[in-house]
């Protein structure tokens, strides 16, 4: 049986991602790993990845959890880097 640490060999996504897709959707992370290999399969997906960094750390902010709000920020920038914005869908 493979692990979560194993799961993120495979896929090009890091931990704290993973994490962020499981609250956002509320999965386990072996799930939200694999949902989130499926989704960077095309400029769509990434988009939907980009809405939930945003949606979670929106909730953050609304919930005044200013310590959480900047690790999400610190999160969604590293994804950001390697996932820019797709400019057309």
């Amino acid at each position: 049986m493979l692990s979560l640490t194993d799961c993120l060999d495979f896929i090009d996504l890091d931990s704290d991602t993973i994490d962020v897709i499981a609250r956002h959707e509320r999965l386990p992370a072996m799930l939200a790993a694999q949902l989130g290999n499926q989704l960077l399969a095309d400029m769509r997906g990434i988009w939907q990845l980009h809405l939930m960094h945003r949606a979670l750390i929106e909730d953050a902010a609304r919930r005044d959890q200013l310590g959480h709000e900047k690790d999400l920020r610190r999160i969604y920038a590293a994804f950001s880097r390697k996932y820019p914005v797709p400019r057309r869908m």
